[in-house]
This record gives C-alpha cells, sequence and structure tokens, in this order.
C-alpha cells in the first residue's frame, strides 16, 4: 500500500520533472483499484454489522416454522382420525397424502410460474 502524504514532507513522486500520460494513467488506474477494494470492504463490513443486529430475530423465525410445520402435521394427522371410521385408516392416510400433495403441487406450480416470468422479463430487459 502506498505512504500517505503528510504535509511538510516532499511527495517522492513531484521529484519527477514530468510523467508520462501513461504513468500517470497507470498511478489513476492503481488509485481507482485501492479505492474501489476500500469502497466493496466497507460496504461488505456495514452489510455483516446490520445483519448481526438480526440475527435472533432469523433464530426467531427458524423456530416460528419449525412450529409451524408441526401444527401442519398435527392437522393432518386430525384430518385421518377424523375420517378414519368413515373410510378406514388406510384410506383415511391415503386421502389426506393425496390432498396435501395436490396442494402442495399447486403451490410449487405458483411459484414456478412466478420464477419463470420474472426470469423472463429480465432477459428481455437485457
Amino acid at each position: 500500500m502506498p505512504a500517505i502524504w503528510e504535509p511538510g514532507v516532499s511527495d517522492p513522486r513531484a521529484d519527477r520533472e514530468e510523467d508520462s500520460i501513461g504513468d500517470l494513467l497507470g498511478q489513476l488506474v492503481d488509485d481507482t483499484e485501492t479505492f474501489v477494494k476500500a469502497e466493496i470492504k466497507l460496504y461488505r463490513a456495514q452489510a455483516i454489522h446490520q445483519l448481526s443486529g438480526y440475527r435472533k430475530y432469523f433464530i426467531f423465525a427458524a423456530i416460528g416454522v419449525v412450529l409451524g410445520f408441526c401444527a401442519i402435521i398435527l392437522l393432518l394427522m386430525a384430518a385421518v382420525f377424523m375420517l378414519a371410521p368413515f373410510i378406514g385408516a388406510a384410506g383415511a392416510a391415503l386421502l389426506i397424502a393425496v390432498l396435501a400433495i395436490a396442494i402442495t403441487a399447486l403451490l410449487f406450480s405458483i411459484i414456478a410460474e412466478k420464477i419463470r416470468k420474472d426470469v423472463d422479463e429480465f432477459g428481455a430487459r437485457r
């Protein structure tokens, strides 16, 4: 990393009478590269700092998702138990499983269609 210029101390680059345009452009490119790398490090540090404040909320969300899945499983089991006296335990389990798979497939097809649409729009913009 180049030394920082201090007031009262002559810049070693100033001792040269004339730098060529190529030298000046080379120095400009080097300085720009150093600046961009420093900016990237700064933005990365800021992003990490801001995200670290949300860590406990991500954990809360993960716990909520797990509890939500457990509740859905309990509801599906309750539906099987409710239907079992009418169509038997195996029939009820099969019916509820098929319904759950159909709903899941429908939800994923909606998501896939939205992603396809967004990808197509992004490709059209480029």
